[in-house]
């Protein structure tokens, strides 16, 4: 790549100067009166007009007072070469662009070190001194490069957090109440009510990381039979019969298939000589809540993301926190909810068998 192109593409207001007779040339004066002999300064000035040259620096034709070290060579090559690559950004250049305009200042940055060191050696203002600062400007400056590529494209994360959070609650309720033709009353009541919540945070700043898992859950069980009255072998046996069917209803229900339940209960056999009046009342309630939060303190890339449709939010914080395993400290709530459905069956299983037990003491005693 030639001077004139790696100048039109680091400065492109130089452009329309490619043709001019009186485009700007560094040059280096050797004005002992301003210099007072001082090898550094002049090679100092050499290798910061030859990098001007290679890189399209712009600077004035005239300056008061010469001064030039090996450090701000460094910084002006740098800031340079930033500013032209960050206003591409900026303008909407892509990244392919932009790594182009870095390749490109590198070749330059080498082009002027390697013509000013060879001018210089002709010179016989050469010496080792000059060379080391020569060599430290070179590395300076590549690093430089190399720190800024490095920060354009891969910024460090300042801080990052990623929570997840659950919470349900599950409420089974059932109250079956008899009535036998003898007036005696008998109620069956059966509870079952138990909430659960978690959370898990991620937070990672700088070189430090942290997890945090939290769980809190509360469960009320309570089941009752009471029996208003003297119940006959008869009666009991009715209500026993009767249980098998409400069991069907009941466990239908609460396993959430409504449909199925309100269909078995419409065609409920509830015609007996013992029971006069049978109710049936089963409530369930539930409720979830999840939330999943990222959070990136990252002005960049906090810039880049506010642009980007939502669809491709949701899939880089879902992507995060996947990625972190917050999804593995958070178990799937919902079987957690089919052991309350569970307890019910169980409850339904103890006061099916306690009309059982009453039967077979009845036909023990006769």
């Amino acid at each position: 790549m030639k001077i004139g192109q790696l100048n039109q593409l680091l400065n492109p207001s130089m452009a329309n100067k490619a043709n001019n007779k009186a485009a700007f040339k560094p040059t280096m004066h050797l004005n002992p009166d301003s210099y007072h002999g001082d090898k550094s300064k002049i090679a100092a000035k050499l290798l910061d007009d030859k990098l001007a040259e290679a890189l399209g620096i712009e600077k004035p034709e005239k300056e008061k007072k010469p001064l030039f070290d090996f450090e701000a060579i460094v910084k002006n090559v740098l800031d340079f070469v930033k500013g032209a690559v960050n206003k591409a950004k900026a303008d909407g250049k892509d990244d392919d662009t932009l790594k182009d305009m870095l390749g490109a200042a590198r070749k330059g940055v080498q082009m002027g070190i390697d013509e000013a060191t060879s001018e210089l050696k002709e010179s016989a203002l050469f010496n080792d001194d000059i060379e080391e600062g020569i060599e430290k400007s070179r590395e300076d400056i590549f690093k430089g490069l190399d720190d800024f590529e490095e920060e354009l494209f891969n910024p460090k994360l300042a801080y990052m957090q990623v929570s997840a959070a659950q919470y349900a609650s599950l409420s089974n309720q059932a109250e079956y109440s008899f009535t036998t033709a003898e007036g005696d009353e008998v109620t069956i009541s059966l509870s079952d009510a138990r909430s659960k919540g978690q959370a898990a945070s991620y937070a990672q700043n700088g070189d430090n990381y942290g997890l945090a898992v939290s769980e809190q859950s509360s469960e009320e069980v309570s089941f009752s039979i009471s029996v208003n009255g003297e119940l006959n072998k008869e009666e009991q046996k009715a209500i026993n019969e009767m249980m098998k069917d409400i069991r069907n209803v009941s466990d239908a229900f609460f396993s959430g298939e409504y449909d199925d339940a309100f269909e078995k209960a419409s065609v409920l056999n509830i015609e007996s000589d013992q029971i006069t009046n049978f109710t049936m009342d089963l409530r369930q309630t539930k409720t979830t809540a999840a939330i999943a939060q990222y959070q990136q303190a990252n002005p960049i890339k906090e810039l880049e993301q506010a642009f980007q449709p939502l669809d491709k939010q949701l899939e880089s914080i879902h992507s995060e926190g996947k990625a972190l395993g917050i999804e593995q400290q958070l178990p799937d709530i919902m079987a957690w909810m089919n052991d309350g459905q569970a307890r019910m069956t169980q409850l339904l299983d103890y006061a099916q068998g306690f009309f059982n037990q009453l039967d077979n003491k009845s036909e023990k005693s006769a």
